[in-house]
């Protein structure tokens, strides 16, 4: 499933209303969620298919008492099932390609409204905004942790540049947020939206440059069979692992 365009906005409010449309106990993200999921997902060392990334986002709990939505799952059907993948693989496809090519995406993030529903401003509204697009990058590297277990060692200052925008902080992070807005106050939502997609740039080229080293030892690899083991140490099959862009 390729795509050649991304989501328009009405396309975007559609995900967002599938999405929510997902029946409970299912913990779906929302559309601002999914999109830093997906970054997260594309920052990591090995490609992921869909079929591993997205029932992580159609429920939160999945690994710990969640379930896999299919399309047979009471409450949902093929149809939409269809759908959601549709445009969840498009939006995929057109972040990767702008990462790769433009090394720039625009994120989808919402303004954030106050109780009074009108517009927060200053350090509430960069919160306000970017927290649930964190927060999905976070799910993902909580399901793929690849790319945490690196240990590059960039790894730890450009994740904190992230994690800033999160309102639940341990004291470490506490003090590295702290001294981040000293030393580098985002002065508005643009500021930190550049800021944001800069730093996810730089992570992504962490996990594709392991990503090529691992398709260049693979290249100069005895030639394994499809339903072999993968030389990658990962317990799936070739033709499932490092052997799928060869099919």
């Amino acid at each position: 499933m390729t795509s050649s365009h991304d989501l328009n906005d009405a396309e975007i409010g559609e995900l967002d209303d599938l999405l929510a449309a997902i029946p409970q106990p299912l913990d779906a993200l929302d559309v601002v969620m999914l999109d830093g999921y997906l970054c997260g997902v594309l920052s990591q060392p090995a490609a992921i298919d869909i079929a591993d990334w997205l029932p992580p986002a159609c429920d939160w709990n999945l690994g710990e008492g969640g379930q896999v939505l299919t399309p047979d799952t009471p409450g949902w059907h093929a149809a939409k099932h269809e759908r959601l993948m549709t445009l969840a693989q498009r939006r995929f496809d057109a972040l990767h390609r702008a990462m790769v090519e433009d090394e720039w995406f625009d994120p989808v993030v919402m303004q954030p409204l106050g109780d009074d529903d009108q517009p927060l401003t200053g350090r509430a509204e960069i919160e306000g905004a970017l927290a649930p697009w964190v927060t999905g990058f976070e799910h993902a590297l909580n399901h793929f942790p690849a790319l945490e277990e690196l240990g590059h060692a960039d790894l730890s200052d450009l994740l904190a540049c992230l994690r800033r925008h999160l309102p639940e902080q341990d004291e470490d992070e506490q003090a590295y947020t702290k001294a981040l807005d000293q030393e580098h106050p985002l002065k508005s939502l643009d500021a930190a939206i550049e800021d944001l997609v800069a730093t996810v740039i730089d992570l992504a080229a962490i996990g594709r440059t392991e990503r090529l080293k691992v398709t260049t030892v693979r290249r100069g690899m005895p030639k394994v069979g499809r339903n072999e083991p993968c030389p990658c140490g990962s317990g799936r099959k070739f033709k499932l692992c490092h052997g799928r862009d060869q099919s």
